[in-house]
């Protein structure tokens, strides 16, 4: 819902859209908090970790009425994204990792599909708050029910089954047992070449959340979609990132999370090219939904693609090594989207050079190799 706060902002305290996009780039800093708190779930478990991250972003939410000048808006972002790097990615990657190896694709799928339900239902409610109050008190909804989310994490959440049970794992070469936690350490993950393949197209495709996601609504707007149209369009896109969460982790489970990823990054190609055309009805219609689709299932795909190359037991240390490279996106991407609009008063470049870094990523992807942690689809849990 970023964007929908973004006009208010611009009409309250005259700050351009680069001055505001660039609060965005503050998801840097939840980049680097990433491998502290993947070492503390490793160590301690995801379920205080999520509690603490969403109350912290919570509390960003709930003091931005308070604020009047540039840099405490900046503050209020910083103290999100430091909380927001706790509250899914890894503590969802880890415990579905523990909980459901062998179906862990559609769960991951199932489970990550909050994020698009989000995305659904909040612009709508911020939208109708901002219209009938102000954005004033649609952040402190934001934050009321972000605060809300941590009690009921507290109630439901657990960090391992009752008892763990070894997993039968076909191979090629043979039958061989994988035990819940098994995994290779950081120290392990870095003398592969995979590491760095996987993480540099991890890095490309964070793109998608920095430098297009947040600007979808504003630039179906400037190519001539009323508000109501975009905001219709962007919860079109929620739904279908919800089912592409779904259908990619399905098809994670039967031909590798990476071979999905690179079907994934190849959708949000073409489908963002494409809208660039979004003036056309038709291909607002079209492209939006589907690049929805297509990007939905990123968030997904990421988390599984490190489980299949380096396994559970040290899950959330690699995966906040490899955020911690997503810091160069998050960080550059939202000016690359500012300068492309205030210069020339449309996002086009911003999006052909995204659509450029989901190429690079495919390349890399392709280079990176066969997973080493697969559950095979007919896998049997031993009791």
């Amino acid at each position: 819902a970023f964007s929908i706060f973004v006009q208010p902002l611009q009409d309250e305290f005259g700050w351009s859209r680069t001055q505001i996009n660039v609060s965005l780039s503050f998801a840097a800093l939840g980049s680097l908090a990433s491998p502290f708190w993947g070492k503390i779930i490793d160590q301690y478990g995801s379920k205080y970790v999520m509690v603490f991250c969403l109350c912290v972003s919570g509390l960003s939410y709930i003091t931005r009425p308070l604020i009047d000048e540039l840099w405490h808006f900046y503050a209020m972002s910083a103290l999100q994204f430091v909380g927001l790097a706790g509250t899914a990615q890894l503590p969802a990657g880890k415990l579905i990792g523990t909980w459901f190896q062998k179906a862990r694709g559609r769960v991951m799928g199932l489970t990550m599909m909050g994020n698009n339900f989000g995305g659904l239902i909040v612009p709508i409610i911020v939208g109708v708050t901002i219209s009938f109050y102000s954005w004033e008190f649609a952040y402190i909804v934001l934050g009321a029910t972000t605060i809300g989310v941590a009690f009921i994490s507290i109630i439901t959440i657990k960090d391992i089954p009752d008892k763990t049970t070894p997993v039968t794992i076909s191979g090629t070469s043979g039958v061989n047992e994988q035990y819940t936690y098994g995994g290779l350490s950081i120290r392990e993950a870095l003398t592969r070449k995979s590491f760095y393949m996987i993480t540099g197209a991890i890095i490309c495709g964070t793109f998608t959340y920095g430098t297009v996601l947040p600007q979808v609504f504003v630039h179906l707007t400037n190519e001539g979609a009323s508000f109501s149209t975009a905001a219709q369009a962007l919860s079109a896109l929620a739904i279908f990132g919800m089912a592409g969460k779904l259908t990619f982790g399905y098809l994670a489970e039967r031909i590798t999370a990476r071979y999905s990823l690179i079907l994934c990054l190849a959708g949000q190609s073409m489908f963002l090219l494409l809208m660039l055309w979004s003036s056309n009805n038709l291909v607002l219609w079209t492209s939006v939904p589907m690049f929805g689709l297509c990007m939905g299932a990123f968030g997904a795909l990421m988390s599984l693609i490190v489980q299949e190359g380096f396994g559970i037991k040290h899950f959330g240390s690699v995966m906040g090594l490899i955020l911690l490279t997503s810091v160069v996106p998050f960080s550059i991407g939202p000016i690359i989207a500012g300068m492309s609009f205030d210069h020339t008063s449309h996002y086009h470049s911003a999006f052909i050079s995204v659509t450029a870094m989901f190429l690079l990523a495919i390349v890399l992807l392709i280079q990176a190799g066969a997973p080493e942690f697969r559950v095979e689809p007919g896998a049997e849990f031993v009791d």
